[in-house]
């Protein structure tokens, strides 16, 4: 066993960014696709929204899980060719009770789902190697530590993508490449 992986969920796994995307234009009249957010904290991107209202947009778009896409439909099968040689692990900040039953319908196979208060918190699960996020406060936390993060690349993560300069960071333009770089670590 190759040891822990932990994974995020939304923006991860979980495509609901484009969802929370639909939400904002009927409820805010903002129109916008994925590539526009160019920033992890979406308030930043539309400004006329507080941090709440983004956080209510993602609370809401949740209730209806079975409306949220996976991030590649590869996932399920990508999951299940690692599980050989990696636990896996959902860790996420993502207190929706609907998420579990996303995960069982999207036949994401995983060991464990742990939901953290905190995004700082994730870095400190003693038994998790290696992370797939993509925040890049989480990744960089992760490699401080010196365990290995792989960021998905996404639009509000580009600019960490290309200024990467860590050895504990691997960037991951996809799900396909994700499943690469786990195979090659030793």
């Amino acid at each position: 066993m190759g040891g822990v992986i932990g994974i995020d969920l939304d923006g991860v796994l979980a495509d609901s960014v484009s969802k929370w995307l639909q939400y904002a234009e009927k409820e805010h009249g903002i129109k916008a696709l994925k590539k526009d957010i160019i920033r992890y904290e979406i308030s930043e991107v539309f400004t006329s929204l507080t941090h709440e209202e983004v956080l209510m947009g993602f609370k809401e778009i949740w209730k209806d899980y079975h409306a949220i896409g996976m991030e590649s439909q590869d996932i399920p099968t990508i999951l299940d060719n690692l599980r050989d040689k990696f636990e896996i692990y959902i860790t996420t900040l993502n207190k929706n009770e609907n998420v579990r039953h996303w995960l069982k319908d999207n036949k994401i196979a995983y060991r464990k789902l742990i939901v953290f208060d905190h995004h700082y918190e994730k870095h400190k699960l003693e038994e998790v190697s290696i992370y797939i996020d993509d925040f890049p406060e989480v990744i960089t936390s992760v490699a401080k530590v010196g365990k290995t993060g792989i960021l998905l690349r996404q639009p509000w993560n580009e600019e960490f993508a290309k200024e990467n300069k860590s050895k504990n960071i691997r960037i991951a333009d996809n799900w396909r490449h994700v499943e690469e770089i786990l195979l090659d670590i030793k």
